[in-house]
């Protein structure tokens, strides 16, 4: 071990290393015993020489390793940006496209004036209360109303009807 240590810590000098063993003490209290026959050859102490580590003559340096070169994938094309604007959307885009109605026209017309009058005779029931409590979805439902009449003027029907089933929703989910 003190090679061991010597060889580690860079001592130079040669050290030498010598076996011993010795006899165990007897346990106390216990019955003298005999002594023990001897042996005709004795153990003798041997001292073996420890051979010297060879130093370097210069510190060694760790080789530089070369970068790796990542490998890249092809170009490819960029895609098209594309950004987010918080804007309401146009009015032709909530109203919808309008139409030339046809034949079922007249149909049509009634159909959504009746769900727009249905829609509002509902609003005039709510009480005060829960008109100051819902504000925000009965103005989103008069909005609604509003944007079915004004697609009825313009000859809308189908439009109209869909802001009519929207007001209708909507105010069946605020009176829940």
């Amino acid at each position: 071990m003190t090679a061991a240590l010597a060889a580690l810590t860079g001592c130079h000098h040669r050290t030498q290393v010598a076996a011993v063993t010795l006899p165990a003490p007897p346990p106390a209290g216990s019955v003298p015993l005999l002594p023990a026959p001897q042996a005709e050859n004795p153990p003798q102490l041997k001292t073996v020489p420890v051979p010297p580590v060879p130093l370097p003559s210069q510190p060694v340096q760790p080789k530089p390793r070369k970068p790796k070169r990542k490998v890249e994938p092809p170009a490819q094309p960029a895609a098209p940006v594309q950004v987010a604007v918080n804007e309401p959307p146009p009015a032709a885009a909530v109203i919808g496209s309008l139409t030339e109605g046809g034949e079922e026209a007249p149909q049509e017309q009634h159909k959504a004036e009746d769900a727009i009058v249905e829609v509002e005779k509902r609003l005039a029931g709510v009480s005060a209360g829960t008109l100051e409590s819902q504000k925000g979805g009965v103005t989103r439902v008069r909005s609604f109303l509003r944007q079915a009449r004004e697609a009825l003027k313009t000859g809308d029907a189908d439009g109209a009807l869909t802001l009519a089933t929207k007001a209708k929703v909507l105010l069946d989910d605020l009176l829940k």
